[in-house]
């Protein structure tokens, strides 16, 4: 896991490259603090930094960037390839010399072998760049979920690009302006959407895609990944009975957490009481070098069952356990930290960063995590909830005048009862799929966001946005609708909050942080038993391993990695407390923090 940079410069300035290329490896050097260099082209076009953690092949020689033997393809790589060990095989089969045991490698031989085509066989997370000298062109690359990230900027016939924001802001002669679509985007969903960010001229190269960049500075982009055309053309299981998809479940799921366990220093399972983790650890108990971890809270509820339940999975795992309290001290600290280290505008992150720095103080570079279970296994609340709203209100002529008497009533009741401002929007908003999805979703409502944002920045952002009509045809297509639910959680919420959230906030701490349930090749294998008659969920997959699950946690409500918010903010910042959920609240505070940090 590192930090990855570029510039190419075809403009005829070419005096700035050099020094553009080292202020952005400085700006995110904790990513990366075992190493750190550049390469310039002879002809000081072309630019390529790299800050590296060391996790494969601890030595010198898989420093990058990393030149091939024949001097011709240079590479700068974020992230991990898990099976870099088969494809080596392949590549020795066909008489390639290796100098390193790095990853790292693999990737450039496999590039020169199999040109673009090899992006096929890789299995990981990765956002890498490779500059081709004999065809004179940049090869960037990222991974089908987007789990590594890489941002660029393209004007005035140069291209920048890097794995961190705050790092391109470093570039000179570049007026960075924030975008009304990407404020508003950030009160609907609590982050940026797709390839957006807050600022102008920095985007998000897409999940699953790549850019090529000739030597006159043209940008090509292709996609060699896509997840809708996965969940559509994938076929259906037809497994005899329960218990032989079990068993290939079972096969799969550990197939990936085994891949996720390959790491030249040692592993910790980030630990709860949920069952996301706990199937985790019940997967790697034959894993060697591992051990887990537990955070607690001051004056968290969940103290107890939390800490208690991690520690008896752990056991019966015979995996080595960790728990730290972090004090309240710790937790201001932690939490101003946060706000000065974050990359892009989110109302999440702040777990991640609590639980890499309590990784960080027990010396471990690898950690792994349960995000994505609740995506691919119907964790949410969504998948039972909206096809229930759905079902109820298409039932229900719309009528113009019915829903404001219902709003009229619902808002007095929202009033009274103080309850979420949401249900006023049910009526007309219930029978539609991707509506109801919006409100189970959005961070704030339309009516809250008007009185947040400038009216006229507001109306015209929102007409921009086009929410609904680009959320109804996002789903267009996808018959089965868990599926739906499915994939709208995956763009909206995983990619760019989770996913995202989870790579800034871990490699503030120089910790590099896995998902196994966040797999291509698993997804792909997934996707036909998901779409059996066999109703698959965090449950079935739990009871494939109950022997090694405490029977507590099948018992318990889904609770998520729950923080101290209120606390938080009263005691760490002083902030008012205006809505019933403290989400927004933190949500409000939290912008406001990384802009005046900017």
């Amino acid at each position: 896991m590192c930090g990855i940079a570029g510039i190419i410069n075809y403009s005829e300035n070419l005096k700035e490259i050099k020094k553009n290329i080292k202020q952005i490896i400085i700006a995110q050097d904790n990513r990366g603090p075992d190493n750190n260099d550049i390469w310039v082209s002879s002809c000081n076009k072309v630019s390529l930094g790299h800050n590296r953690l060391s996790i494969i092949d601890l030595t010198n020689n898989a420093n990058q960037p990393f030149i091939s033997h024949d001097g011709n393809f240079i590479i700068t790589f974020n992230g991990e390839i898990y099976n870099y060990l088969e494809i080596k095989k392949e590549l020795l089969s066909s008489n390639v010399k290796f100098r390193s045991n790095s990853d790292t490698e693999v990737l450039i031989e496999a590039y020169k072998k199999w040109g673009i085509n090899f992006l096929l066989k890789l299995r990981g997370m990765y956002a890498f760049a490779i500059y081709d000298k004999i065809k004179k062109k940049m090869f960037l690359a990222r991974d089908p979920f987007g789990i590594k990230p890489l941002y660029y900027i393209n004007k005035n016939k140069i291209f920048y690009f890097a794995s961190e924001i705050k790092a391109l802001k470093k570039i000179n002669n570049i007026d960075f302006k924030k975008t009304n679509n990407s404020i508003l985007q950030y009160y609907i969903w609590g982050n940026m959407e797709g390839n957006k960010t807050i600022y102008n001229d920095i985007y998000l190269l897409e999940e699953g895609s790549y850019k090529v960049i000739d030597d006159n500075g043209d940008v090509f982009d292709c996609k060699f990944a896509d997840i809708k055309e996965k969940i559509i053309n994938s076929n259906k299981s037809n497994f005899k009975n329960k218990n032989e998809l079990g068993d290939y479940l079972k096969e799969i799921f550990d197939e990936t957490v085994s891949y996720h366990h390959i790491s030249d220093v040692p592993v910790s399972i980030l630990l709860s009481s949920g069952i996301d983790s706990s199937v985790i650890a019940a997967s790697s108990k034959n894993n060697k070098n591992l051990n887990s971890l537990t955070l607690e809270f001051p004056d968290n509820e969940n103290k107890k069952s939390e800490s208690y339940l991690a520690k008896k999975t752990a056991k019966i795992n015979n995996i080595e356990h960790y728990v730290d309290y972090i004090s309240k001290e710790e937790m201001n600290d932690l939490t101003n930290f946060f706000f000065k280290k974050m990359d892009s505008p989110t109302n999440d992150g702040l777990n991640v960063y609590y639980i890499s720095y309590l990784a960080k103080k027990l010396k471990s570079k690898v950690i792994i995590s349960g995000i994505g279970g609740d995506e691919f296994f119907m964790g949410y609340p969504s998948f039972d909830r909206i096809p229930k709203i759905n079902d109820f209100f298409s039932k229900l002529k719309y009528n113009k005048n019915i829903d404001k008497i219902y709003q009229y009533f619902s808002k007095i009741l929202i009033k009274t009862l103080r309850l979420n401002p949401k249900i006023s929007k049910i009526y007309s908003h219930g029978s539609e799929p991707e509506k109801t999805f919006f409100l189970q979703r959005s961070l704030f409502t339309k009516d809250e966001i008007e009185e947040i944002l400038d009216k006229d920045i507001f109306i015209q952002a929102w007409k921009e946005l086009n929410i609904f009509e680009k959320l109804k045809k996002d789903v267009d297509k996808i018959e089965d609708h868990r599926l739906k639910i499915m994939f709208l959680e995956i763009k909206y919420y995983l990619i760019p909050k989770l996913l995202r959230d989870a790579d800034w906030a871990s490699m503030s701490n120089s910790v590099e942080l896995r998902t196994p349930f966040v797999d291509w090749q698993f997804f792909e294998k997934l996707l036909p038993i998901l779409k059996s008659n066999v109703k698959i969920d965090k449950l079935f997959l739990a009871n494939l391993y109950k022997k090694n699950i405490p029977n507590e946690i099948f018992r318990r409500k889904k609770t998520g990695f729950s923080l101290p918010y209120r606390s938080i903010m009263k005691n760490v910042y002083k902030s008012n407390i205006k809505y019933n959920h403290p989400n927004k609240d933190w949500s409000l505070l939290s912008i406001n923090n990384y802009l005046n940090n900017q």
